[in-house]
């Protein structure tokens, strides 16, 4: 996107804060142009009161018009800047606030192929860094940049009418200056867009190695993880200093540049005096001006890189918006599950930048109520055949229907609303164990709740936690043992009352006592439920009525346990090796 799309792009963002920004706007008019009335007044001071013409006495009543002018003035400028920055502000961080939210919302929204191309650290840095240089250009730097160029273009006016041959030295430099900005904007953007890579880097880096903070543990790898962190940090370090360097050289040259007119023209001016050409209070008045000019036109330089940043910022928060969300089927009729069948015809799937399908003709129907385990080698399929369910990816090929209707054009949130899912390693959020299992169903009661953890055989550890069903379970529920993680999260799926239930391992790696327990709560979810169970271990599919053996993304055996191991295929010699002694 290039900065005239962005920019026009925000502009039409704006569009419903353009009655405050545009009276924020005629305020930084007011702002800017009442600093040219102190000069105006002090140089009349000089000429009618402190030097007055040959035989005039000094024109007392006017020096107190002159300071009541000058003090009014140098007021109302205050009061017009606070009330120019504060719409100003308003309005640039109400729309933030506003893009913040459906920045949040976009990412839950995208599909999961979308999001798996991003990195969490790279999303946090739209959020945070991206996010925060928007608000410190719109909160500081554009009020204060249109009012310092107002008072640059008032102030070169007056001067042009006072003496334009004077003015002319500035105009001279004005070329200058304006390549000098152009190409630092370049430069500052580019290093803004560098600087903001590399910090997305240092915080995918930081939010890896948190959430794998047992893992780092276990392999004694914090020193490697330390050495990496510091060679992202002093990346980041290199590039953030590379903007420092751009930001700070340019007000160093354009200073210098304007320090070099303004000495030019007080030398021309002081001559023009000595020949009689120009009065003392026009001089005077003159240099008042040339202040009122230098001081804004030094300050460009840092408004325009504060705005470049922010230009490169909005840029990639766009990025981000533009990412189209998944298709809800919101024009679809509307979709009732009341048996549960699904049906996979001849379906093909393959991950991006994968060199072969992850399913590769899959043909299969699972019964209503029926509850069929996928069993396979690692990575032959068995959990990407379950996510077709959900809709959390779409096939290249063929079509999955559930009670009949294909799930490319049904609404999502009607058919996930049927679903409920049981991962391997459930997913808390960091609040209580109430609201955790509430998860399920929002509107559900706390009696409600308490019955679903009761059937989850949940309620024998909740109610001795001192705080019962108000413990805080901790960040992705740390302060839980593996097991009671996993009876929340089938409560939670008991809540829910799904039509289809996907259980992934949901036994897996966990004591004889939590395993039992989960064991009894799965005996009484399953039943009238038509149930997916992607099984690793080959004692969890005791309760399965069927099996499907998936390997290298095909279903090549289907049946009843007994069935399969009569066979004496592919099942059999997995069935074989697990439980041989």
């Amino acid at each position: 996107m290039t900065r005239q799309e962005i920019l026009s792009r925000l502009a039409s963002e704006a569009r419903p804060y353009f009655p405050r920004l545009i009276a924020a706007v005629l305020l930084g008019a007011v702002a800017g142009a009442l600093p040219i009335v102190p000069p105006w007044a002090l140089g009349q001071i000089v000429g009618r009161v402190i030097a007055p013409p040959h035989g005039q006495a000094p024109d007392l009543e006017f020096l107190y018009l002159a300071l009541t002018l000058t003090f009014c003035s140098l007021a109302l400028t205050n009061v017009a800047t606070y009330f120019q920055t504060y719409l100003t502000a308003w309005s640039g961080q109400r729309l933030i606030a506003t893009w913040r939210v459906r920045l949040f919302a976009r990412v839950l929204e995208i599909p999961v192929d979308e999001y798996d191309k991003w990195r969490p650290g790279e999303l946090i840095s739209r959020f945070s860094s991206d996010l925060q240089m928007m608000t410190d250009a719109v909160s500081i730097s554009l009020p204060l940049f249109f009012a310092a160029m107002v008072t640059f273009l008032v102030s070169l006016g007056y001067m042009i009418k006072l003496d334009w041959l004077l003015t002319a030295t500035l105009v001279v430099a004005a070329p200058i200056v304006a390549y000098i900005v152009s190409t630092f904007q370049k430069l500052i953007s580019q290093s803004t867009r560098k600087t903001q890579e590399r910090i997305a880097d240092l915080s995918a880096n930081l939010t890896e190695v948190l959430q794998a903070q047992r893992v780092v543990k276990s392999f004694g790898r914090e020193t490697f993880e330390v050495d990496r962190f510091r060679n992202r940090n002093d990346a980041y370090f290199g590039a953030s200093m590379k903007l420092i360097q751009f930001i700070n050289t340019q007000p160093m040259i354009v200073a210098t540049l304007m320090a070099l007119a303004v000495v030019v023209i007080v030398w021309l001016s002081v001559r023009e005096v000595l020949v009689g050409r120009l009065d003392k209070s026009t001089v005077f008045t003159y240099w008042l001006l040339l202040v009122n000019l230098a001081n804004p036109l030094n300050r460009f330089a840092q408004f325009t890189s504060d705005l470049s940043k922010a230009t490169v910022a909005c840029g990639r928060v766009l990025e981000l918006l533009d990412l189209p969300p998944e298709d809800a089927g919101t024009g679809a009729p509307p979709l009732e599950i009341a048996r549960g069948e699904i049906v996979f015809d001849d379906v093909v799937f393959g991950y991006q930048n994968s060199e072969k399908p992850a399913l590769d003709g899959v043909s299969a129907t699972i019964a209503a109520g029926e509850v069929v385990a996928l069993v396979g080698p690692s990575g032959a399929g068995k959990t990407t055949l379950a996510n077709l369910v959900p809709r959390f990816y779409r096939p290249q090929k063929g079509s999955i229907r559930v009670d009949g209707r294909d799930l490319s054009g049904v609404r999502l949130a009607e058919l996930r609303s049927a679903i409920a899912i049981v991962p391997q390693d459930p997913q808390l959020f960091r609040t209580s164990v109430m609201e955790n299992i509430r998860y399920g169903r929002l509107d559900a009661t706390d009696d409600e709740v308490r019955a679903a953890a009761r059937e989850a055989n949940a309620d024998e550890f909740i109610e001795r936690f001192p705080a019962g069903y108000q413990t805080e379970v901790g960040e992705r529920g740390a302060r839980l043992s593996g097991g009671e993680r996993q009876r929340i999260a089938i409560a939670r799926a008991i809540l829910r009352d799904p039509r289809i239930l996907i259980l992934d391992e949901a036994t897996s790696a966990l004591d004889t006592h939590s395993e039992a327990m989960i064991e009894s709560a799965l005996d009484r979810l399953l039943p009238g439920r038509t149930t997916i169970v992607i099984a690793h271990r080959l004692s969890t599919v005791r309760r399965a009525d069927r099996i499907f053996y998936i390997e290298d993304g095909r279903l090549l055996e289907a049946g009843t346990q007994d069935e399969l191991l009569a066979l004496g295929g592919r099942y059999a010699a997995l069935h074989a090796a697990q439980f041989s002694t």
